[in-house]
């Protein structure tokens, strides 16, 4: 089965401020839009945060990429029991799964640029 390595939307827009960020030239043009900053301050946030940090057990929870237990990580893998990367997939809904398991497990030290693998069942299921 392959399998693709996605990037969070946290981290897709983060990787947007950076950007804008870098743009600047000092004329004003450039300048991040108040949602643009919010993900910067997020993204310092997760900067400024002790790493390696031990992964969170996430196993019966709700899978929640943008929520305090993943928001930080980069490379988030989600995949359903069909085997489709969920991450790649927004038409099901991201909030239709729960975490069966993690790789690295949970305690594992893991840093901002660990991929992660989360195996995910159907909510409720």
């Amino acid at each position: 089965m392959q399998r693709h390595l996605a990037t969070t939307t946290a981290a897709t827009m983060l990787a947007g401020v950076l950007t804008a960020c870098g743009t600047d030239s000092g004329s004003g043009a450039g300048t991040a839009s108040p949602s643009a900053a919010a993900a910067g301050s997020i993204y310092a946030r997760c900067q400024a945060q002790e790493w390696p940090r031990p992964m969170p057990d996430l196993e019966g929870r709700p899978f929640d990429p943008l929520g305090k237990d993943l928001m930080c990580f980069n490379h988030i893998e989600a995949m359903a029991p069909d085997g489709h990367d969920v991450m790649a997939d927004p038409a099901n809904g991201l909030d239709a799964w729960t975490v069966k398991s993690s790789d690295p497990g949970p305690g594992a030290k893991v840093r901002m640029t660990t991929p992660i693998t989360l195996q995910l069942r159907p909510a409720g299921g």
